[in-house]
């Protein structure tokens, strides 16, 4: 069964008020379940139903028409609790209408803050007080800049609602004066080499962030932490958060340690990610970092002629930037810049593109 049938089950059940038997249904297909986000996400949302449902309490289920439904609710709470976390929530107001018009219970927004926050205590304390942190006095400080001093944020995108989020993140940066900011998004790609060479050539920006619409900055200092990395040496081209010192003769980064921090929001849990080097050095100088972010100085083509759907885009920018004499870093960092809310990855094309990649650049 294919995980629109699947889906398909599910709604049925959920219309006909047969509440207890979507766990079931989605377990007796698990290996359907485990490779669709959505369908793992419904799962996990099971957990919420049978405890409400335990202490006798209209259960999150009844709330919703279906997964659709069920889905843009969760996310919706995910991203205010994750706001609340990482400062960038405006205002209260609307999270506590929130709370109040979806009738979420308690038990359902505890559940939701262990699985996606990383200050459980700073949400919960902001929750029960109603009030945020005091914000920066040049926090939304934009000026006129030429385009040697700006900075565009290219999100090649299928989902609007992430997209949208990981612009509100931008938004939220603190930007130096001087320093324009603009974003980018690329819609209906065939490819992601595709579509960061569409943006590329519309932006004439010096400094270009290539990133994913489930990535969220959350280090405020962001702009300025790239500035002072690249005004370190002009040979350095490309900047990421992750990476690996030595590719592997696999071809596959992660068969190496990856140094960086990260922080990977599952479908189950938000994990850190973290293999520091020594705090003396500035960076690291890498092979190739991941590409949930990637941060350049200089234009060079991405390999579209080469790489045509989701895969090995980033090592082999990364490998083109090398050829072409540059050098490709990750900063240290005291605590992550990103969160990465990547559920699970999919792997479907990812034996074919590695051959390209081994081929094309591991054999010299």
């Amino acid at each position: 069964m294919d995980a629109n049938q699947l889906r398909r089950q599910v709604n049925d059940l959920l219309q006909n008020g047969k509440y207890d038997d979507v766990k079931q249904q989605l377990l007796s297909n698990k290996d359907t379940t485990e490779h669709d986000n959505d369908l793992a996400m419904v799962c996990y949302l099971c957990t919420i139903h049978e405890r409400e449902k335990e202490a006798g309490q209209p259960t999150l289920f009844t709330k919703i028409a279906d997964v659709d439904e069920l889905l843009e609710r969760y996310t919706a709470l995910k991203f205010y609790l994750r706001r609340i976390d990482f400062d960038v929530l405006d205002e209260l107001e609307s999270f506590y209408q929130f709370l109040l018009q979806n009738q979420v219970s308690s038990y359902e927004l505890l559940r939701a803050i262990d699985f996606g926050v990383v200050n459980r205590d700073k949400v919960l304390q902001v929750i029960n007080e109603g009030a945020l942190p005091g914000k920066r006095a040049d926090e939304g400080a934009v000026k006129s800049a030429d385009s040697d001093q700006e900075f565009c944020f290219i999100i090649c995108t299928n989902n609007a609602v992430y997209a949208q989020e990981c612009i509100h993140y931008i938004n939220h940066l603190y930007v130096p004066d001087g320093i324009q900011v603009n974003v980018l998004t690329v819609e209906e790609a065939k490819s992601l080499t595709s579509a960061y060479n569409e943006a590329m050539q519309c932006s004439r920006a010096k400094y270009k962030v290539y990133l994913h619409h489930d990535t969220f900055i959350i280090n405020r200092d962001f702009i300025s932490d790239c500035l002072r990395i690249f005004g370190t040496d002009p040979r350095i081209g490309m900047i990421g958060n992750v990476g690996v010192e030595k590719m592997p003769s696999t071809g596959v980064m992660w068969d190496a340690d990856r140094y960086g921090m990260l922080y990977e929001q599952h479908i189950y849990e938000t994990k850190l990610l973290a293999n520091a080097f020594s705090q003396e050095l500035p960076y690291m100088e890498v092979d190739a970092i991941d590409g949930f972010l990637m941060v350049t100085q200089y234009d060079i083509p991405w390999r579209e002629d080469l790489f045509c759907k989701w895969d090995f885009y980033d090592c082999s920018q990364s490998m083109e930037f090398k050829r072409k004499g540059y050098r490709v870093v990750v900063p240290w960092m005291n605590e992550p810049w990103c969160v990465h809310d990547c559920g699970f990855i999919n792997l479907q094309n990812y034996d074919g593109e590695k051959e390209k990649f081994i081929a094309e650049y591991l054999t010299e």
